[in-house]
């Protein structure tokens, strides 16, 4: 099911109060329109009827798509996410369980940007888990030939640009380092690699991150 509620938005331009239409729970089949909307952020945009200015509202949301068999929570308040990952990681669960025997992925996100990368890497029909380890591994790369690249605050970003190549923006204490291209076939080795390793994508923890890569590379090499 999908669900939205009308708030009211101040526009940080003139100040004028005007109604603003927010999802909490967004389900593709319901709402096929909405596919697009997440990804372009047109679901988010708020424009002011007085000055005419757009802003973007940030919130969280479910959004669930059955045909891609993908769960995603967004969520901004730190103690809430607390209680939702709790909640997520449930295995005793009955209804959960349900979701993710029905081949449905669930993952825990905290930033419009994680979003919007979770769904770039599954509408390529690729495991996050890889990509987390493949940029673990871009990480130690760059670091070599960039000293000064602050490995704590580096990050990586997949995505596909406009001319449909997936790349992977390079982020540096938050501001852009550059951009390498994404091998497919650096990413099929590492996917062997852990073959045996890691669980089904349904059975994952509903948080994917660099953490989760190190862990992994930590159990890679204690076989």
């Amino acid at each position: 099911m999908s669900d939205r509620q009308t708030v009211q938005v101040t526009c940080p331009e003139c100040g004028e109060q005007a109604p603003f239409e927010m999802w909490t729970s967004i389900n593709t089949a319901a709402h096929p329109e909405m596919k697009q909307a997440v990804r372009d952020r047109s679901a988010f945009l708020f424009k002011c009827p007085g000055c005419g200015a757009e802003t973007t509202v940030d919130y969280g949301f479910l959004y669930q798509d059955p045909d891609s068999r993908i769960m995603i929570q967004y969520v901004t308040d730190d103690a809430q996410a607390q209680k939702i990952h709790e909640m997520l990681s449930d295995r005793e669960n009955k209804r959960l369980r349900e979701i993710r025997n029905a081949g449905f992925v669930i993952r825990l996100v905290r930033t419009a940007g994680e979003m919007a990368e979770k769904l770039e890497i599954f509408d390529a029909g690729l495991d996050d888990r890889i990509i987390e380890l493949y940029k673990l591994s871009a990480l130690s790369a760059v670091r070599k030939e960039n000293p000064d690249f602050d490995i704590e605050k580096g990050e990586f970003i997949f995505y596909t640009d406009e001319n449909g190549e997936r790349r992977l923006q390079i982020m540096n204490d938050g501001q852009p380092f550059g951009t390498i291209a994404f091998n497919e076939k650096a990413y099929r080795k590492m996917e062997g690699d852990f073959v045996g390793i890691l669980c089904d994508m349904n059975q994952e923890d509903p948080i994917v991150n660099r953490k989760t890569a190190v862990d992994l590379m930590k159990i890679l090499s204690r076989l």
